[in-house]
């Protein structure tokens, strides 16, 4: 496998090989979500080069809350401590009404099922800076910044694309195109670039206009000094300007503030405009110096197709949605991980091509129900109307409560599923992380033991004693680890299961109420974190099945009772 690796800086002085040499994998777009794919692909060992046409990175706070399933992506990643140094642990999101009268408290604060906090406001500067220098530590994945995509061709076995030298130029908004070409190639091509995508017009790629397409100001501000708000995040529900009002990790502030149809954005542009409007929270340059004031469309739109041949569409460039749950940057690291792990198996040989059929079939209903939810969200706090404001107002001092919505599952592609095609719980839902012990060291799980491919857990036995050494086989192939977690009450000396590793112990009990709650034995986790499907032990042998046809990975034969006995794992390519 060719790596076309070079050492290189963010000037982008050295670059990685071209002409003849095909890629695993071009990224295009340097931000979040192409950063996101690049760290993992190097987690996992393969070839890529990741493009950004911006010479450097953005440096500036642009998304603001991430969640716990996010939190454990950058973990895996080795590039959650800098995000987590920086980023502030929500406790409430607060809306008041034009009076300052507090209409409704959101509860945050509860641990999620990763093993984090559920949600948190950062800085994705911060964020963006530690998955490049993920990259960068790598020996496969390489990084062009200052280099801009604009062209590309598709063919039977490969994808070649055309990318042209950048520079920044005083007085323009993004950088200008120089004329310098260079000419790459790959088995496979993922487009992050952005919701103005240039890939996804060169494809000619349409979007669904869900409906909502408003202009709002966004002003950043760095913290010079201690300042206390009425709220620390949430919503201005006032009539005349609705308001948003959001840490961006403990050192930056953002307020948004929406736009009437009838007003110029232009005038909204003006430094002293900022201050004017910042006024009625008693905020001054004394307080804050700005970093960022711009005017957003706010806009709901998804690509009708996600992938033309070899080329994928992720991020902004398949689905942009409105911020009110912040849930656009976290669904294009989601995007991002999906795909990681099925190209992957795909250019290992493990699975065939079909599984990337996959990838729009899981993800597009994921986004849409996260879109859905967002638009809704942002509907009551946003009324521009000043009578059903006030009716809104009344309603809420009357008890009135809005229901809280169902958090997205995955409820298509690879899963374990009942006759009628319906999921079977837990599948779909977001694996569980917590803490265990191993020896005399305490930690998530994730740190303490590999989990970037399938993992099989169980609390009663060593799933390879059921599955047998064929099946386990397979499995292997297709990247599994296995693993028995016990309770912290059952005593010591009991097998984890694992060669060569001493028991894995459910600190916190937390293993143990999941899996009772479940009514289950043991649990297929997927590459990305989300549940394949759980049973007791005995259902494991058809479970594990399911799983390998689904995969398309090579079928293994039932073994007999007798024939079990463990097996060394076996990972064509060696990507585990």
């Amino acid at each position: 496998m060719p790596t076309g690796r070079r050492s290189h800086n963010d000037a982008g002085t050295s670059l990685p090989a071209d002409g003849d040499t095909i890629h695993d994998l071009l990224i295009i777009g340097g931000g979040s979500v192409g950063l996101t794919l690049g760290a993992t692909w190097a987690m996992l060992g393969r070839d890529a080069v990741v493009f950004d046409r911006q010479p450097s990175l953005y440096g500036l706070p642009r998304v603001g809350h991430i969640d716990h399933e996010i939190m454990r992506m950058l973990q895996q990643l080795g590039a959650e401590g800098p995000t987590l140094e920086d980023a502030y642990a929500t406790k409430s999101y607060t809306w008041i009404n034009a009076e300052g009268e507090t209409l409704l408290e959101f509860p945050w604060g509860e641990e999620g099922i990763s093993g984090w906090h559920s949600d948190y406001m950062q800085n994705s500067a911060i964020l963006e800076r530690s998955l490049l220098d993920r990259i960068l530590r790598s020996q496969t994945v390489a990084h062009m910044p200052g280099w801009e995509v604009v062209d590309l061709v598709q063919h039977d076995d490969h994808v070649e694309l055309s990318a042209e030298r950048t520079r920044t130029v005083p007085g323009e908004s993004r950088p200008v195109l120089t004329g310098e070409h260079r000419q790459f190639r790959a088995r496979y091509v993922v487009a992050c670039d952005g919701a103005n995508s240039r890939t996804r017009q060169m494809l000619g790629i349409d979007r669904d206009d869900l409906g909502f397409n408003e202009k709002w100001l966004v002003i950043d501000a760095r913290i010079k000094r201690p300042f206390s708000l009425a709220f620390d995040s949430g919503q201005v529900c006032d009539p005349r300007r609705p308001t948003t009002v959001l840490p961006l990790g403990k050192d930056h502030r953002r307020w948004e503030w929406h736009l009437r149809p009838d007003e110029n954005p232009e005038d909204f542009l003006r430094p002293d405009k900022a201050w004017e409007l910042l006024a009625p929270f008693d905020v001054t340059e004394h307080d804050v110096e700005p970093v960022r004031q711009l005017v957003y469309t706010f806009e709901a739109r998804i690509a009708h197709r996600w992938r033309s041949g070899r080329v994928f569409l992720a991020g902004d460039a398949a689905h942009t949605m409105p911020p009110f749950m912040g849930q656009g940057m976290c669904s294009g690291m989601r995007d991002a991980r999906n795909l990681a792990w099925k190209l992957d198996l795909v250019l290992s040989g493990v699975a065939d091509e079909t599984l990337l059929d996959t990838y729009q079939v899981e993800r597009d209903p994921h986004v849409r129900d996260w879109t859905v939810i967002s638009l809704e969200s942002g509907r009551i706090p946003c009324i521009i109307d000043p009578e059903e404001a006030r009716k809104r107002d009344e309603m809420f001092r009357a008890g009135f409560r809005p229901p809280m919505p169902d958090f997205p599952q995955l409820v298509n592609g690879i899963l374990h599923r009942t006759a009628d095609g319906s999921p079977l719980a837990p599948a779909g839902e977001l694996g569980l992380q917590g803490r265990v012990r191993i020896a005399d060291r305490i930690d998530l799980f994730d740190r303490l033991l590999p989990t970037t491919g399938f993992t099989v857990v169980s609390i009663t036995d060593d799933p390879r004693t059921t599955l047998g050494p064929r099946r386990t086989a397979a499995l292997e192939r297709l990247g599994c680890h296995f693993y028995t977690v016990r309770s912290a009450a059952s005593g010591p000396n009991r097998s984890s299961g694992t060669p060569g590793r001493t028991d894995i112990v459910d600190v916190d009990g937390t293993y143990a109420e999941y899996f009772r709650t479940r009514g289950i034995d043991v649990v297929i986790n997927r590459p990305d974190f989300y549940v394949f499907g759980g049973s007791d032990l005995s259902g494991l042998a058809a479970l594990a099945d399911d799983l390998l046809d689904q995969t398309t990975a090579v079928r293994s034969t039932p073994a007999s009772q007798d024939d079990r006995v463990p097996v060394t794992a076996v990972r064509d390519g060696g990507h585990v």
